[in-house]
C-alpha cells in the first residue's frame, strides 16, 4: 500500500498536469518559498488554466498540458479580472480573491523576471480590497485554560470520541499548548523534528514562511507538557531516532497539517460554545498575540515572537488590543460604585 503524499510529491503531480513554464516556476526558484506555498500556488494555476479552457476560446481547443508561452503571451489584464470577477460572485471571501491575485502576481512576476513574457497582466487587473476589522477572534486567557482542560480531561465529546481519546490526549494537549505559548504558524509545528527541541534551554528551531529558520523559547509549564508526550512516545518506541517527527500519528507518521486543523476544530466545538465553530490553529496563533501584547506592550518583542518580517502585519493584534482596552476602562469603575452602592444599602 502507498504511503500519503508528501508536499513536493504534490507539487510534482500537479506540474506533471500544468504548462512547462509553470514547472520552473514551482520547482526552481530557490529556497525562499516554502512548500507549502509552492503547493497552494500550484492549486490556483491549476484553477486558472481550468478557467481559462472553459471561458477563453483562445483556449478552448488545448489541453492544460498543452498551453505554450505564446499563448500565456496573450493573456490581458482582462483575462486576469473576469477570473476574479468570476469567483467574486461564486460568493469567495475577499481574503481568498486576494491570495488568488496574489498568486498569479507572483507567477507572470517570475515569467516576466525571467524574460519569458514582456509584462504582468496582473498588474492592471482589478484590484481586490480587504476591509480590515478592528476585532480580532481569538481565546482570552480564562477560555485558553478551559480549552486545554476539556483537552486533557475529553468534557464535551461523544462516546465515539472518547474511546480514542486517551490514544492522543498527551499528543493534542502538548500541540495545542505550545501553540497558544509561543504563536508559532501550524505549518512551523508541523515540520518540528524531535532533533529541533533544546529541553534545557526550552527552545526549538522552527522553519519560518519563506525558509528561514529561527530559534524560539517556549515556558517551563510547555516543556513539561511535551515531555509527557514524547516520553509516551518513547515507551512505545525505546529506539527513536531524533529525525523523527515530533508530532506523529498513532501510526508514527508526521501528522499533517490537515489532521492538526481537524483536532483543534473537534476540541474547540467540544469546549467553546459559538466560538468554536470559527476556531482553527491560525486562532491559536492570535489568541497569543493578544494576550501577549496585552500584558508586556511590547509590539517590537511581539513581531519577533510572530516571524513577522514587517511590524504591520504585528500592529493588527496591537490595535485590536489597545481598542478593547478603551471599550473596558470604565470596567473597574462600575465594580467599585456596586461595592460602594451595597455598602450604602447595608
Amino acid at each position: 500500500m502507498l504511503g500519503k503524499e508528501n508536499l513536493t510529491q504534490k507539487i510534482i503531480r500537479f506540474c506533471n498536469d500544468l504548462p512547462d513554464c509553470c514547472t520552473s516556476f514551482l520547482l526552481e526558484t530557490g529556497t525562499e518559498m516554502a512548500n507549502s506555498t509552492r503547493l497552494a500556488y500550484a492549486r490556483e494555476l491549476d484553477w486558472f488554466f481550468d478557467y481559462l479552457i472553459n471561458y477563453n476560446p483562445d483556449f478552448a481547443e488545448t489541453a492544460k498540458r498543452k498551453i505554450s508561452i505564446e499563448q500565456i503571451r496573450q493573456i490581458t489584464s482582462q483575462d486576469i479580472s473576469r477570473y476574479l470577477t468570476i469567483y467574486k460572485g461564486q460568493g469567495k471571501a475577499e481574503r481568498t480573491l486576494a491570495r488568488k491575485r496574489a498568486a498569479l502576481s507572483r507567477f507572470f512576476t517570475y515569467l516576466t523576471a525571467n524574460r519569458q513574457i514582456e509584462f504582468n497582466p496582473v498588474a492592471a487587473a482589478v484590484r481586490v480590497k480587504i476591509h480590515q476589522s478592528d476585532e480580532v477572534l481569538h481565546l482570552d486567557m480564562a477560555e485558553q485554560v478551559r480549552f486545554l482542560d476539556a483537552i486533557d480531561a475529553g468534557t464535551g465529546m461523544t462516546a465515539k470520541q472518547l474511546k480514542q481519546h486517551d490514544k492522543y490526549r498527551l499528543r493534542d494537549v502538548a500541540l495545542v499548548t505550545i501553540l497558544l505559548d509561543t504563536g508559532m504558524r501550524v505549518s512551523e509545528l508541523h515540520g518540528i523534528d524531535i532533533a529541533d527541541f533544546d529541553f534545557e534551554e526550552c527552545s526549538v528551531i522552527i522553519t519560518r514562511k519563506g525558509g528561514n529558520m529561527q530559534t524560539i523559547y517556549f515556558s517551563d509549564e510547555t516543556r513539561e507538557v511535551l515531555l509527557d508526550y514524547l516520553n509516551e512516545r518513547k515507551k512505545k518506541e525505546p529506539y527513536i531516532k531524533p529525525e523523527t517527527a515530533f508530532f506523529v500519528t498513532n501510526k508514527g507518521d508526521r501528522l499533517s497539517i490537515r489532521s492538526i486543523e481537524v483536532l483543534i476544530k473537534k476540541y474547540a466545538l467540544a469546549s467553546i460554545p459559538g466560538k468554536g465553530r470559527k476556531l482553527s490553529p491560525h486562532k491559536m496563533r492570535s489568541s497569543f498575540a493578544m494576550e501577549f501584547y496585552a500584558a508586556e506592550k511590547d509590539i517590537l518583542a511581539l513581531q519577533r515572537k510572530l516571524g513577522h518580517k514587517n511590524i504591520t502585519a504585528t500592529n493588527i493584534y496591537a490595535k485590536a488590543t489597545d481598542k478593547k482596552m478603551k471599550e473596558t476602562r470604565s470596567v473597574l469603575a462600575e465594580q467599585r460604585k456596586k461595592q460602594r452602592k451595597h455598602k450604602t444599602e447595608d
